[in-house]
């Protein structure tokens, strides 16, 4: 199957790749709440919040990789606390995990207070798949687990992406 989940995984490079650490995938966006942002009650759409952790997670996945990657599961994702028009929202992404041609990001959706006080809004749990320029799946690097805070988080996106696969294989 050309270009598809099928299709045969393609190397990054002649070179061995090597593992990448996940602080050069960290990725700190910032965004206003508009009105063109917000439901009839003034806090903001899902629709917007979900697009802002979309575009933040694939900029951590692509400082990563290397290549544009694109969305593949939304595995988790909660709203916590209200985001209003007017408020400043500060989101971080991280990869979590590397695996074959895909990369577990994680991303953290805070609203800043004027006084610099930050309330954890969303969180969410994005899978991502490296793609050449063609759209061909392709090998992401390894990720460096440098602490066990790394590796713990490693460990526990490893059996969301198990239990992911289980749910997905057929009857």
């Amino acid at each position: 199957m050309a270009g598809g989940f099928g299709s045969k995984l393609r190397p990054m490079s002649e070179a061995k790749v090597a593992p990448r650490p996940p602080a050069l995938s960290r990725t700190v966006m910032t965004e206003i709440v508009l009105p063109q942002h917000a439901n009839a009650i003034g806090t903001a759409f899902g629709g917007s919040v979900l697009s802002w952790i979309d575009i933040c997670g694939a900029i951590a996945a692509r400082r990563h990789c290397g290549h544009v990657a694109v969305t593949a599961a939304l595995d988790e994702m909660q709203f916590l606390a209200p985001i209003r028009v007017g408020d400043v929202v500060v989101l971080n992404a991280r990869v979590n995990a590397a695996f074959r041609t895909s990369m577990e990001v994680e991303v953290r959706v805070e609203r800043e207070d004027r006084d610099g006080t930050r309330t954890l809004c969303a969180d969410a749990i994005v899978t991502f798949v490296n793609r050449d320029d063609e759209g061909r799946p392709i090998a992401v690097p390894p990720l460096r687990c440098d602490d066990e805070e790394d590796r713990a988080r490693q460990s526990a996106a490893a059996a969301r992406r198990a239990a992911r696969i289980a749910r997905s294989a057929p009857g």
